[in-house]
């Protein structure tokens, strides 16, 4: 089933001109198809979507992201199980994409590898270094458990489900960990991260 282009278009009409995303996450979703579907598929998305890989740490309008994720959906869907998996997947990516540029490797140092609590304490300010839109508040909770909620993020839920679970293992939280995500608009979310 493709994607819900109903959806993508009030995701876009809630962006501004001014909202604008870091090209790595542009290059981390050109990988994971390349990686998946092929040189073939990168050159249809190219096609599709008239954006090429962007610089890494450049930004760019979100609405570009949104166009190009939807559009990588439709390609990458037939290898995985459901359009949201395919979202998770590019999430996913994405935050591989960000623990590998310096920028983030610095936040992760700084951080601490293995205190996940302490390293999403800080989410606010890593969001603000990748995108220029939003709220990204994290409520520590007790135990190994805490709660981000993102306003004013229009990009899917289940995107920032599958770039969440891939910061808490790359931060020790390990393989069992789990990021459960609650949409209350288009453009609000909660996540409940365990591990």
């Amino acid at each position: 089933m493709p994607s819900d282009k109903s959806e993508l278009a009030q995701r876009l009409a809630l962006t501004r001109p001014d909202d604008t995303v870091r090209g790595f996450n542009f290059s981390s979703i050109f990988q994971l198809v390349e990686e998946r579907a092929g040189g073939e598929a990168v050159a249809r998305l190219t096609e599709l979507v008239g954006t090429k890989k962007p610089a890494d740490f450049f930004s760019y309008p979100v609405a570009d992201l949104l166009r190009l994720l939807y559009a990588a959906a439709d390609l990458l869907e037939p290898f995985y199980d459901s359009v949201d998996d395919v979202f998770r997947a590019c999430g996913a990516a994405t935050m591989r994409g960000f623990f590998d540029s310096h920028v983030g490797n610095t936040l992760v140092r700084l951080a601490g590898r293995e205190d996940p609590k302490r390293a999403f304490s800080n989410a606010a300010n890593a969001y603000k270094t990748a995108v220029s839109y939003g709220s990204h508040d994290c409520e520590l909770l007790e135990g190994r458990r805490l709660r981000l909620v993102f306003r004013g993020d229009m990009l899917p839920m289940s995107f920032h489900e599958g770039s969440l679970k891939a910061a808490l293992v790359a931060l020790g939280g390990g393989e069992g960990s789990r990021v459960t995500g609650t949409a209350l608009s288009l453009d609000h979310a909660e996540f409940l991260v365990e591990w």
